[in-house]
């Protein structure tokens, strides 16, 4: 097994560090978990039985974003985060990323960066390659154009254009995190960009190599375990890093792609509440972000200025100094909030959110089953149809505030929030030629 992982980093060794220079760059590693809600057991974010002892640890060590958003399903989540743009601009369909479309990896390869993704691709659709495609020198990555297999125990994964099938007793997670340590080890002198698109914790529900019971069935108790393995593994990246002697230098961001899978329940402050993955509210889309490192990032700081998914692109650039890919994007940088500049840069106002569902059944009706356009800020949320939400009290989105009883500072919000929708675009044009040939 170890063997075959080494051979990821023949090529993308010879990538470090162009000079004294690109050497003394930020080394970052963007960590994404898949399918968990921000209140889900994190105890950052205020769970009473946490299961996440390391992330809680990294918070601790650096700052927690109380505000951040991804969208509600896991494709447009990864094309969004990628390439900085909203879906509006970029979606194609479910499981593609344009190629068309420059990501944060291509971006930092013209810096200078060696490029390693290890974990959940599900973007190739169009049949590409993660390093054509998507700018990666080396790659572990389960879901590509090889098939969908295996993600866990036996995983079937394309190492570098590769179709690996590993051993009954491999499992999936351990080897994307040994690509990792083995791919810092090899790019220790940097600069590098790790991309850690988790396996964990997507169903199918299975115990893990720390659960008790290995052939436990029970999908709620799988899950808290795949949970802890999943903060098991972050854990073991950052120990990683410091064991390479890179850990100062590098920046450590944590986020999920969308909320807890529908079939699943958990404790969120203080009441049981089911998973709502694929809806486009608060339970669906409020991911924990959490970014961290010793020498660039005060101890324990928050923050509850609003971060989008596709602020992170642009924030990699300003870590890095890398040039800005030339089309429109529609995230900022949220770095100097993370190095305590937060009065250098005006925080957002709101966050743009596009959602073309796959998932008609999960839609409530009345926000209808084709393009879903919202924009929201911490407190209030507004659709295109012209629904209103109080999101800070109403997370679910049960009642719409009706529009003729809104209160002063309700009704300035809404027209700021409509005056926000009419500045991005009507559709998307992917959707409309769909719509246009029947589907």
């Amino acid at each position: 097994m170890r063997l075959i992982i080494q051979k990821i980093f023949v090529v993308a060794a010879l990538f470090s560090a162009f000079s004294l220079q690109a050497a003394e760059r930020p080394n970052i590693v963007l960590i994404m978990a898949d399918d968990v809600a921000y209140d889900n057991n994190f105890g950052a974010y205020g769970a009473r039985e946490s299961w996440t002892p390391r992330l809680d640890q990294l918070a601790d060590e650096g700052i927690t974003f109380e505000h951040a958003y991804s969208t509600p399903k896991c494709t447009p989540s990864r094309v969004k985060i990628m390439t900085g743009r909203s879906g509006i601009r970029n979606y194609e369909a479910f499981g593609v990323l344009p190629s068309t479309e420059t990501t944060f990896a291509h971006m930092l390869q013209r810096a200078g960066y060696a490029t390693h993704a290890a974990g959940k691709w599900q973007l190739d659709g169009k049949g590409g390659t993660p390093t054509s495609e998507a700018g990666f020198d080396s790659w572990i990555l389960w879901n590509t154009q090889f098939g969908h297999g295996s993600r866990y125990w036996k995983p079937n994964f394309d190492v570098n254009g590769e179709h690996v099938t590993f051993a009954d007793d491999d499992y999936g997670p351990d080897l994307c995190v040994e690509s990792i340590l083995d791919f810092v080890d090899q790019n220790r002198e940097g600069p590098f960009f790790v991309y850690y698109p988790m396996l964990l914790v997507h169903g199918p529900f299975k115990p893990t190599p720390d659960s008790v019971n290995r052939e436990n069935t029970n999908q709620q108790e799988n899950f808290k375990d795949m949970i802890q393995y999943m903060d098991k593994c972050v854990g073991r990246v950052v120990d990683g890093l410091k064991q390479a002697g890179v850990a100062d230098n590098t920046i450590v961001l944590f986020c999920t792609d969308n909320g807890t899978n529908r079939v699943l329940q958990y404790e969120s402050f203080g009441e049981t509440v089911s998973g709502k993955k694929g809806v486009p509210h608060d339970r669906g889309t409020h991911s924990p972000l959490i970014v961290w490192n010793p020498k660039y990032i005060a101890a324990g700081a928050r923050s509850s200025d609003m971060i989008d998914f596709s602020d992170v692109l642009p924030t990699l650039a300003e870590i890095a100094g890398a040039d800005l890919p030339e089309v429109q994007l529609d995230g900022r940088s949220f770095w100097p909030q993370c190095i305590g500049e937060a009065g250098a840069r005006a925080p957002r106002d709101w966050i743009f959110q596009y959602y073309w569902p796959k998932s008609w059944s999960w839609i409530p009706d009345e926000l209808g089953n084709e393009e879903l356009i919202g924009v929201q800020n911490q407190h209030y949320k507004l659709y295109g149809n012209g629904l209103f939400y109080d999101i800070a009290k109403d997370r679910e989105e049960l009642s719409p505030i009706p529009l003729n009883q809104l209160t002063a500072e309700q009704q300035q919000t809404y027209e700021a929030l409509k005056k926000a929708i009419a500045s991005m675009p009507e559709t998307n044009a992917a959707y409309q030629r769909k719509i246009m040939n029947g589907r």
